[in-house]
């Protein structure tokens, strides 16, 4: 069974310094035609930072979006010529004022894959230094255990899906 769709044609509709709207037209393999819309973001970077005392730093942040406080790890956006593991290690200085000697890939997380062609790759790193202070004054540094991060995602308070899919990788990698 042949799932691809074709691609009949493709428009940028809309660009932004973050993303951009596209819309193509397609044909499915039964012959149907439609329009799909979706965005082409620059792919992202996360990484949960484990202390020697077996606490992760998290920050706490709010989004405008939702007008609401979120807790989640260190992430943002691949800058040009920048590989996913140094965005992960900038991004964890800038938002907390700490590095790590030990950075390991986990995986990927397609973040909304039924309209956004952005992907996340995950880390998980220790051996932290603080280095300084973070460079965000709009967020706040957190440290949580692996317990007291899993009441937060039940209780609501993490519900950044990016959030709380790499947190399940980090789990799966340490054997929680």
């Amino acid at each position: 069974m042949n799932e691809s769709w074709e691609t009949l044609l493709e428009e940028e509709v809309d660009r932004n310094p973050w993303w951009s709207h596209i819309v193509r037209r397609f044909r499915t393999p039964d012959g149907r035609e439609g329009e799909y819309h979706f965005t082409q973001n620059t792919n992202a970077a996360t990484v949960f930072a484990q202390d020697d005392n077996g606490r992760f730093i998290m920050v706490r942040e709010y989004r405008y979006v939702f007008d609401r406080m979120s807790v989640s790890q260190p992430m943002g956006g691949i800058e040009p010529g920048e590989s996913p593991e140094e965005t992960a290690v900038r991004e964890l200085r800038e938002e907390t004022g700490y590095e790590a000697a030990t950075v390991v890939r986990l995986g990927t997380i397609a973040s909304a894959p039924a309209f956004s062609q952005e992907e996340l790759s995950v880390f998980f790193a220790t051996d932290l230094k603080k280095v300084g202070e973070h460079d965000h004054e709009i967020t706040e540094v957190i440290f949580m255990d692996a317990h007291e991060i899993d009441a937060a995602i039940r209780n609501g308070v993490i519900w950044d899906s990016n959030a709380i899919s790499a947190w399940y990788l980090v789990k799966l990698h340490l054997g929680l």
